[in-house]
């Protein structure tokens, strides 16, 4: 069966470009795994011959008077175009190995989140001296909710990874919202991440309001296998970094003693968050 997959890229060219080129050559070949026909689009800044890979569709934005970071968003255009055209949506920053695994644990556990309105989680991981650490966990995940006969771990800490991904269904409601054409000026609630970040979070931002919760499912009691997607670019892992991000080493990821939380819980203080964000705009 052929799967229509659209995939959208934001890499910006500086003077040390090679290394992400590099990534971008491993990232491209594994998209291919998943589906050789596959649309990839590479966003960026400067058309650069050398740094240009044989199938992908190359657009180049004018950022010259703009924060570098608004690349990540420059790609929503074409993606509203296209969202009729193919079954599946992702995007994705250069340094995210998203790999056949990763997408096959998407698929297969995708349907029953959605139907628990749960957005099916993802973590980053870096290697380090031959060990693997999470990139944004600052805490271990300790909390589980039941579907039917299956355990989830809630992923309350911080479900950030650098990457999004809909089915088409998903993905045109997604565009219809105030989250997909985000207006910046001003002061405005909802921009929790900065600005490259707030595109990459795509629909499930901590401050929004599709998703009671994020979600990883359980196999054999450890998460599966399929959540963990690497972070090639090895930016947190083991630096102290002050708010703890590259800390905690995949093993540690889960507590030895979890907590059942409910999910009447988790969208009560979804719904509380969405409040006290009304009460604020409203003072503002």
């Amino acid at each position: 069966m052929k799967m229509k997959l659209s995939v959208h890229i934001c890499s910006f060219i500086n003077e040390n470009y090679q290394e992400r080129f590099r990534y971008l050559k491993k990232i491209t070949k594994h998209i291919f795994e998943i589906s050789k026909d596959a649309k990839i689009f590479i966003h960026t800044n400067l058309n650069v011959k050398k740094f240009q890979i044989k199938k992908i569709k190359y657009i180049v934005h004018n950022l010259k008077n703009e924060d570098p970071f608004y690349l990540s968003w420059k790609c929503r255009k074409l993606m509203k175009k296209q969202k009729n055209n193919f079954d599946y949506f992702i995007y994705l920053e250069d340094d995210m190995l998203l790999k056949k695994k990763n997408f096959e644990y998407w698929m297969a556990n995708k349907d029953i989140c959605l139907k628990n309105n749960l957005n099916l989680g993802f973590i980053r991981l870096e290697k380090k001296r031959n060990k693997y650490y999470s990139t944004d966990l600052t805490a271990q995940l300790e909390k589980y909710i039941e579907i039917g006969k299956d355990k989830y771990i809630v992923n309350d800490v911080n479900n950030y990874c650098a990457f999004w991904i809909y089915d088409q269904k998903e993905f045109n409601n997604f565009v219809q919202t105030k989250y997909w054409k985000f207006n910046w000026k001003g002061k405005n609630l909802y921009a929790f991440y900065g600005i490259r970040e707030m595109s990459a979070i795509g629909w499930h931002g901590k401050n929004m309001d599709r998703y009671s919760s994020t979600v990883l499912p359980l196999k054999d009691k450890r998460i599966d296998g399929g959540a963990y997607i690497m972070h090639m670019a090895n930016n947190y892992a083991c630096t102290n970094h002050y708010l703890g991000f590259g800390s905690i080493e995949k093993k540690k990821i889960l507590k030895k003693k979890l907590t059942k939380f409910s999910k009447d819980r988790l969208l009560f203080f979804k719904l509380l968050m969405r409040q006290i964000g009304k009460i604020f705009r409203k003072i503002l």
